[in-house]
């Protein structure tokens, strides 16, 4: 890691919900430091809807590798102090033995979640290191699922298109997302990824207080 005088991070996304979360989390967690965040528009390497855990969390793997290659090349090779990917993706949560019994639960429903994936600068004197983490999941509503599943003959649309024919919204992902929508803006796209983002940087900020904390020994 660089001195905290400057941190450079690479994003996966030039989305600004996804860039402005990365960089308030960042300067949370290193208030000394002089930030420069950057988007780059990279590949996923997943579905554009990716569908469960693993998808969704090798997209976000993905991202951070593919930025900090971005960076690299528009840099001379020089490669950012992190590189960071965002993805999103669905699940179908089947609780089978466990909803009998309990009026007004489903045996299944899509919920929706993110991973973040932080990756420390190959340059740095440990090398390559991850930090990953899962936001919170909530539920999606089914005429959202419907859509995003192509029922009714219909081609399945990504989550956020499905979000803006329901709610009647344009480019809602770059905006407040679903998770505003179903919480009636108590918790925006910023703040759900943030949340996690933190989480995401555990293995990290402990390198100044508590060396060696987070290290393979």
């Amino acid at each position: 890691m660089a001195p905290l005088g400057k941190l450079v991070v690479a994003v996966g996304s030039e989305n600004p919900v996804k860039v402005n979360s990365v960089r308030n989390a960042f300067a949370a967690n290193f208030p000394e430091a002089s930030l420069e965040v950057v988007g780059y528009s990279v590949p996923s390497g997943v579905d554009d809807q990716p569908w469960g855990d693993v998808q969704t969390r090798q997209g976000a793997l993905n991202r951070a590798e593919n930025a900090l290659g971005a960076h690299c090349l528009a840099h001379g090779g020089a490669p950012p102090d992190y590189a960071v990917g965002l993805e999103g993706g669905v699940v179908e949560e089947k609780l089978g033995e466990l909803h009998r019994g309990t009026p007004g639960l489903s045996a299944s429903y899509t919920t929706c979640f993110a991973f973040m994936a932080v990756m420390s600068s190959p340059a740095s004197l440990d090398g390559v290191r991850w930090g990953i983490a899962r936001t919170a999941s909530f539920a999606l509503p089914p005429r959202i699922t419907a859509l995003m599943r192509g029922e009714g003959g219909k081609p399945p649309m990504e989550l956020g298109d499905a979000d803006d024919a329901v709610f009647a919204d344009t480019n809602s992902k770059q905006k407040g997302g679903t998770v505003a929508k179903v919480t009636k803006g108590m918790i925006d796209r910023t703040a759900y990824y943030e949340h996690a983002l933190h989480l995401a940087l555990v293995p990290f900020v402990h390198d100044e207080s508590t060396p060696g904390l987070y290290r393979d020994t």
